[in-house]
């Protein structure tokens, strides 16, 4: 009987010390980038965007990002004279070079 009383209080510490362990946090969505990525299509270009404010930061087809400053004072067009980002009315556009700007899906 003495051997059957001390597996269960053995067992109870056992159970009572595993219960004292705290699992490690997961991540949590956004934490450590205040600039979250946006992936758009436009008309089969595939685009990462990165919006911060005065500029845009803009991956093409999984390429390294270039940096398109705000154009004006309603930061909604972003452009370094080849490449050009839109943002009106919820709606995005990218142009490249003198092109007309075509519409863009995802976000």
């Amino acid at each position: 009987m003495r051997n059957f009383l001390c597996s269960i209080v053995g067992a109870l510490a056992i159970s009572m010390l595993a219960g004292c362990q705290h699992p490690a946090p997961g991540p949590s969505i956004g934490v450590g980038n205040p600039y979250p990525v946006s992936n758009y299509v436009c008309d089969g270009t595939r685009l990462a965007v990165r919006l911060m404010g005065e500029r845009a930061s803009v991956s093409v087809d999984g390429a390294p990002a270039i940096d398109l400053p705000a154009m004006g004072q309603s930061g909604t067009r972003f452009s370094n004279g080849r490449q050009t980002l839109l943002i009106e009315q919820g709606r995005t556009s990218w142009a490249v070079g003198r092109a007309m700007p075509v519409p863009c899906t995802g976000g």
